[in-house]
């Protein structure tokens, strides 16, 4: 199913999950054309590598040669710092990819490709990370400015919730539409049954501070000393981890970054999943662990009034900084997670990342190619 004739060019970060997904579901629905990454980063600082041989990708100047091996704090302020003093070039090195393809339009992911695009002079579609959002403007005021340039020129922005359509509009007088960043159901069911039995307590969020792993581990060791916890996540920092390194324990298991197939078989054997971030936008990885049957434990936030009934009844919202949370909420699983999870139509519908893909290119990138 071919779903536009136009050329439709991904700006990202080629090792980012997030943009990589949109990538392959338009891989998917758009064989001819094929959609083109266009990217700076593809590997390095311990990310894996996520194009594959087959891909159309058009880079840029990639600087992963010289950033970090490792991911860490300061490394993180050093690729900023590269890619901020890189911006103009990196843009006049986009314009020259788009004309080759003339009839495309961008689809910038994140903040800095967002300007990038701006910079550039194209046509583009923002797609915004949360925490861009959420937080940063109203941490830094010059964020706010370069946050404020980037989406001012949009043909059209996309977000995945409520509290970043409402963010958008205070912060800059500008409206965004919700499309959700879509799980792939078909490899879920391709994952294969629930485990038997359902015992284990994963955290699958980033071992960074905002979600706040260490209040998961004092819980864990005040109430529920010796239970182990699985740990996989997509980037940690260097700093925060050793912070609260002493607060592991021999039985937890660091299982790293994960492939989706191997997630979703983990999380088949999962009674209890932690998400409890200082401030979420709409974590894709809590909707994944609902569809494979999973309950969650998540610190309370509005998008979670937006979800399907189906999908509010397997989350248990929680104070972490009280004292039985994590405790209440494993018994309360284990009991919950013996009743398979159905998902309705309006979840699916809501959910399912072919069709968030479909309402995206259907909806959104006509009125911008036809501009």
């Amino acid at each position: 199913m071919t779903i536009t004739s136009q050329h439709i060019l991904f700006l990202g970060n080629g090792r980012c999950y997030h943009t990589m997904d949109w990538f392959r579901s338009a891989q998917r629905l758009q064989p001819d054309p094929p959609p083109v990454l266009v990217t700076d980063l593809i590997e390095g600082e311990s990310f894996i590598k996520l194009t594959r041989p087959g891909d159309c990708v058009e880079r840029l100047l990639v600087i992963d040669p010289i950033l970090s091996r490792k991911q860490s704090r300061i490394g993180d302020i050093w690729r900023n710092a590269v890619k901020l003093l890189l911006l103009p070039l990196q843009a006049f090195l986009l314009s020259r990819v788009v004309k080759k393809y003339p009839d495309s339009v961008v689809h910038a992911h994140s903040t800095y490709y967002i300007a990038m695009a701006r910079a550039s002079g194209c046509r583009y579609v923002a797609t915004p990370q949360g925490s861009e959002v959420l937080a940063r403007p109203y941490r830094s005021r010059f964020y706010n400015l370069f946050s404020r340039y980037a989406f001012e020129r949009a043909a059209r922005i996309t977000v995945d919730s409520v509290a970043m359509q409402r963010c958008l509009r205070e912060l800059f007088g500008l409206d965004a539409t919700i499309v959700q960043n879509g799980i792939d159901i078909d490899a879920m069911r391709e994952s294969g049954d629930s485990a038997p039995v359902r015992d284990h307590i994963v955290s699958m969020r980033g071992i960074v501070p905002n979600y706040q792993i260490d209040l998961l581990l004092d819980a864990r060791n005040r109430t529920l000393p010796g239970v182990p916890i699985d740990f996989c996540y997509p980037f940690d920092g260097k700093e925060y981890r050793a912070a609260i390194a002493d607060k592991f324990i021999a039985a937890d298991r660091d299982l790293g970054r994960l492939s989706r197939p191997d997630l979703y078989k983990l999380l088949r054997a999962t009674a209890l999943v932690v998400s409890i971030p200082l401030s979420d936008s709409s974590p894709r990885s809590v909707y994944e662990a609902i569809f494979c049957g999973c309950m969650v434990a998540a610190s309370d936030g509005a998008w979670i009034a937006q979800l399907p009934a189906c999908m509010r009844a397997r989350i248990m919202v929680v104070d972490p900084h009280s004292g039985t949370w994590l405790h209440e909420a494993l018994e309360t699983a284990r009991i919950r997670v013996t009743e398979p999870y159905v998902p309705s139509r309006e979840a699916l519908e809501m959910f399912d990342q072919k069709l968030s893909m479909q309402k995206f290119y259907n909806e959104i990138f006509p009125s911008v190619a036809q501009a």
